[in-house]
């Protein structure tokens, strides 16, 4: 594949990173608010808010202490009601009314699904500046995959995503960022990494040796492991997505977590010409990216009166 194909469909990895958005756009703005939040719960809320537009109906599936109507942007845009191969896991997870947590998983899946969504983690970490914290970050990341994934190498490769995405934009090297990530990972993790930046050191991976080498990405570690050796590799974000989405395996997951790294190293002018316009729905994701833009750099206050903090709470906060 060397361009985007009509009609640029994006899948369940796009609908759970927006919702991942909304999630924590709300705790954050709970915070701001009130002095507390739970963002663990709120993602969560925002989850369900997700599994709502996959079918389920929200009265069978909400919590019943939760909010009556999380993410209202989201859950009302027609788009987004798509069935997109949602994953088995993050389906049966959420349909459990249980809430995962990193101390208490609720399965043994170590799948991709857990890390493919938690980049928003490493930008919108309620109560720290992008940059400041990759700790925290890597934990918030780590949260979040738990919510629907138990198994450390479905929960910790989100971590260190989250703590990379954290250190990226605001101008760490890529080498820089993965030393400090995977300084709070376990030992297996750093393991398989370190083995992908070898592999991308010497070279744009070819399918053969990601399929060989690295694995098809559907399980956390692997998938992790091949957005991190197209990224060392990649001089650019054009060839390192190639790279990424060129194999045999789960490719719009290994090629989401790679545009989540090399959109954090090149910005949106590495985006080539014509992308954007030809991606479906992308009025949806550009008004979230946006927003948490807006978050990130403005931070709105609370305090009335501020017009921009008001219009956000409006489109993510039950």
């Amino acid at each position: 594949m060397t361009e985007v194909l009509e009609p640029g469909h994006f899948t369940d990895d796009t609908q759970m990173t927006l919702f991942t958005c909304a999630g924590l756009l709300d705790a954050a703005m709970r915070l701001e608010a009130t002095g507390t939040c739970l963002p663990r719960l709120q993602v969560y809320d925002a989850y369900l808010a997700w599994l709502a537009t996959q079918g389920d109906e929200w009265s069978s599936v909400r919590r019943t202490d939760g909010p009556m109507t999380p993410s209202p942007l989201l859950s009302a845009t027609t788009s987004l009601h798509r069935r997109e191969a949602p994953g088995m896991t993050c389906l049966a997870a959420l349909r459990s009314g249980a809430v995962g947590r990193i101390d208490h998983p609720i399965n043994e899946s170590k799948g991709c699904g857990g890390v493919m969504r938690a980049a928003p983690a490493g930008l919108l970490v309620p109560g720290f500046d992008v940059g400041t914290s990759p700790s925290e970050a890597y934990h918030l990341g780590c949260e979040v995959a738990a919510i629907t994934h138990g198994h450390r190498l479905g929960i910790h490769p989100a971590g260190v995503l989250a703590a990379l995405i954290h250190q990226l934009v605001v101008g760490v090297p890529l080498e820089d960022a993965l030393d400090a990530a995977l300084a709070l990972a376990p030992d297996e993790l750093v393991e398989t990494i370190d083995g992908a930046r070898s592999i991308g050191a010497a070279g744009m991976p070819s399918p053969a040796t990601i399929d060989h080498s690295l694995g098809g990405g559907w399980v956390g570690d692997e998938a992790l492991a091949i957005a991190v050796a197209c990224s060392v590799a990649a001089p650019d974000l054009l060839s390192g997505l190639l790279s990424s989405v060129n194999h045999s395996g789960d490719t719009d997951s290994t090629g989401a977590i790679t545009g989540n790294i090399l959109g954090a190293v090149f910005g949106l002018p590495g985006i080539p010409d014509g992308w954007l316009e030809s991606v479906d729905s992308m009025e949806i994701v550009a008004t979230v990216a946006a927003d948490v833009v807006r978050w990130v750099l403005d931070r709105p206050s609370a305090a009335a009166p501020d017009p921009t903090f008001a219009e956000l709470f409006a489109r993510y906060v039950a």
